[in-house]
C-alpha cells in the first residue's frame, strides 16, 4: 500500500458504526432542507430520514415511486432514465422519479451504500484524515493477465487518462491519488464539489483500468504527423472523422460509457481532445498582399488594381 504499515487497515478506523453516526449528524444539522450527496438528497423527515434525487427535491410524495425499504436503492442504481446499464455508480447519471422514505440511519447509511458503493464511508474518511490513498503506479504493478500491461503506460499518457475518465462530467467523485508519490497528475481545479459532500476516489477503479487498456494500444500505435495537430494514429484519425460525422448527424452521446472499442465512447473522446489540446497552433504565414487571403486573386478582385 501507498501508507505506512502502521496506518493501514479500514478506511473508517472508529468502524462503521462512527461514519454512519457522522452521516445522520451532518444530514440532522443541515435542517430541514437536507444535504446533496452527489445526486442524492438526503433529509430528515419525520423521525426518520427521506433519500430523492436532488432535482425532484421539491416533487410531491405522490409524483414519485415511494419505498420504506432501504435495499429498493440497489434496483435504483442499475440504470439510467433512459434505461441504461449504470457500471459507475458516481457517473452523473443516476435516475430520477423515486423516494425513499421513513428510513433510520442504519437504513439510510444502506440505501446510500447501494447508490453510492463506499462513498459515504470514503467522505467520512476524508473529513477526518483516515483516508487511505493507493497511487497509480502501485495500483497498475498489481494488475495481471490482460490487464497487466497497464504499468507501461507513460505519464502523460496517465495524466490524460484521469482527465478523459476521472472529470465531474463522468465521474462525481474527486481523485486523491496521484501518478506516483511525488508525481502529480496536474488536473485543472473543477472547482467546488458536486452538492455539499466532497467524496474522494481513494485509488484507479476498475472502469479506469480498462480504460487505461485501451489507452495503451491507442499510444503505442504507429502516428503519423498532421499539420497544427498532434501526431495521430490510423484510430484516432478514423476516430475524428467518427465523432465529426456524429455531430453533423446529432448521434453524439448514445454509446454506453464502458464501450471503449467504439468511437464515439464519451471518455475516448475526451481522452482525444486532452491529446489535441497539447498541439500547439500553427503560424500563420505572410499574406501575399495585404487584406487579399490568395495568392492568386479571383477573377474581377476588387483589391486588384
Amino acid at each position: 500500500m501507498s501508507d505506512r504499515a502502521d496506518a493501514r487497515g479500514s478506511h473508517a478506523p472508529g468502524g462503521i458504526a462512527e461514519a454512519r453516526a457522522a452521516l445522520a449528524a451532518w444530514v440532522d444539522e443541515a435542517g430541514p432542507d437536507g444535504r446533496d450527496f452527489l445526486q442524492a438528497r438526503i433529509r430528515a423527515a419525520g423521525r426518520g430520514y427521506e433519500i430523492r434525487h436532488r432535482r425532484d427535491a421539491g416533487a410531491p410524495p405522490e409524483a414519485l415511486e415511494v419505498s420504506s425499504d432501504p435495499f429498493a436503492a440497489r434496483a435504483i442504481a442499475q440504470v439510467t432514465d433512459e434505461g441504461e446499464h449504470r457500471p459507475l455508480k458516481t457517473a452523473p447519471n443516476l435516475r430520477g422519479g423515486w423516494a425513499l422514505a421513513g428510513l433510520d440511519a442504519r437504513g439510510m447509511w444502506t440505501a446510500l451504500d447501494y447508490l453510492y458503493p463506499a462513498c459515504a464511508l470514503h467522505w467520512h474518511a476524508g473529513r477526518t484524515g483516515g483516508l487511505r490513498v493507493t497511487h497509480w503506479r502501485e495500483t497498475a504493478l498489481r494488475q495481471s493477465g490482460i490487464y497487466g500491461a497497464v504499468k507501461l503506460l507513460e505519464t502523460e499518457a496517465v495524466r490524460n487518462t484521469v482527465r478523459a475518465c476521472c472529470g465531474d462530467a463522468v465521474c462525481l467523485r474527486r481523485v486523491a491519488w496521484e501518478v506516483d508519490e511525488g508525481v502529480p497528475l496536474e488536473m485543472a481545479d473543477e472547482g467546488p464539489p458536486h452538492g455539499d459532500a466532497l467524496v474522494p476516489c481513494p485509488e484507479a477503479c476498475s472502469m479506469f483500468i480498462s480504460f487505461a487498456r485501451k489507452v495503451l494500444k491507442v499510444e503505442r500505435a504507429p502516428r503519423q504527423p498532421v499539420a497544427g495537430l498532434v501526431p495521430l494514429g490510423t484510430d484516432e484519425t478514423n476516430q475524428l472523422r467518427a465523432v465529426v460525422a456524429a455531430a453533423a448527424s446529432g448521434t453524439l452521446g448514445r454509446v454506453r460509457e464502458g464501450e471503449f472499442d467504439d468511437p464515439l465512447n464519451p471518455r475516448r473522446i475526451r481522452y482525444l481532445a486532452a491529446r489535441l489540446a497539447a498541439a500547439e497552433a500553427p503560424e500563420e504565414s505572410e499574406l501575399p498582399c495585404e487584406g487579399c487571403p490568395r495568392k492568386t486573386p479571383c477573377a474581377g478582385c476588387p483589391m486588384v488594381a
